[in-house]
């Protein structure tokens, strides 16, 4: 089951490494836009892997927090990072 989890999250950094490489061809956005999607997805990563580490030792109280108070500011960081500084460009380079 581990190695499971860890070969997935490989892949979604896999992803993520494609991901803002296509979006940093595609996108002008300020520096400060990329680090906050990038520890966006650095936490996202990070609480999924404390979260299933946690679950996989029988600790679900520890995985639980894990998924609420890394992954959660994780999503909120990106999203509101893609929403104020990376979609405006896309925009404005589509309009």
């Amino acid at each position: 089951m581990e190695s499971i989890q860890w070969f997935l999250l490989g892949v979604l950094f896999t992803l993520c490494v494609f991901g803002f490489a296509y979006a940093s061809v595609r996108v002008k956005a300020p520096w400060y836009a990329w680090v906050v999607l990038i520890g966006g997805a650095f936490l996202v990563m990070f609480g999924i892997a404390w979260s299933g580490s946690s679950f996989i030792e029988g600790i679900p109280v520890s995985g639980a927090m894990g998924l609420t108070l890394f992954t959660g500011p994780g999503i909120i960081a990106m999203t509101l990072a893609w929403r104020y500084w990376v979609a405006p460009g896309l925009k404005a380079e589509n309009g």
